[in-house]
């Protein structure tokens, strides 16, 4: 009984249509608009293919950089030959939050926005510092940037010398969203 109940279902499944899902059917739109050479409707579902694979994975990142200084900007850094510092000395982490939500100011501007929590971890994984509302940081905009940096300065002041962990948390303020990172650090 069990095995024609088994192929039954297998035959209905197969017979249901396939769900490509909203990135799949945003490039399917702009192959017909290419073919057709519409170059507005090709425009349309290129926007529409842009925001579907921008929001398909979540919050995330794309760079991770400790720097040898805050950067100047977007992709304008200088990456640091290693993670040991000396006691005091200022640790600067570059990121590049991707898939992020936007709020709309009105008049056409938007804005990305994060708040972003600091933990400070032995090699035990023991938290010896949280620091919720690390630091907020935001930006407006001019429409749907996807370029967007945060730089983070951690003074670890006069901690022992050993290995720590810094975790971040960004919390999207609109996007709904939040995505943890690492970075290991030593201090001599």
């Amino acid at each position: 009984m069990r095995l024609p109940l088994l192929a039954a279902l297998a035959a209905v499944s197969l017979t249901l249509p396939v769900q490509a899902g909203p990135v799949a059917d945003a490039a399917a739109a702009v192959e017909a608009a290419v073919a057709a050479g519409d170059f507005a409707a090709w425009q349309a579902a290129n926007g529409t293919l842009l925001t579907e694979a921008w929001f398909a994975p979540g919050l995330h990142f794309n760079r991770l950089i400790l720097t040898a200084a805050p950067a100047s900007g977007y992709g304008s850094y200088e990456a640091r030959p290693n993670s040991t510092y000396g006691r005091g000395e200022d640790i600067f982490v570059y990121a590049e939050p991707e898939g992020y939500g936007f709020g709309d100011l009105g008049g056409g501007k938007l804005e990305i926005a994060f708040d972003i929590d600091l933990r400070v971890l032995d090699p035990a994984g023991t938290v010896l510092v949280e620091a919720p509302d690390f630091m907020a940081v935001s930006h407006q905009v001019w429409g749907p940037a996807r370029e967007f940096v945060a730089n983070m300065t951690v003074s670890m002041g006069e901690a022992p010398a050993g290995a720590y962990t810094l975790e971040f948390t960004f919390r999207d303020r609109h996007g709904g969203q939040k995505s943890t990172f690492t970075t290991d650090v030593t201090i001599q």
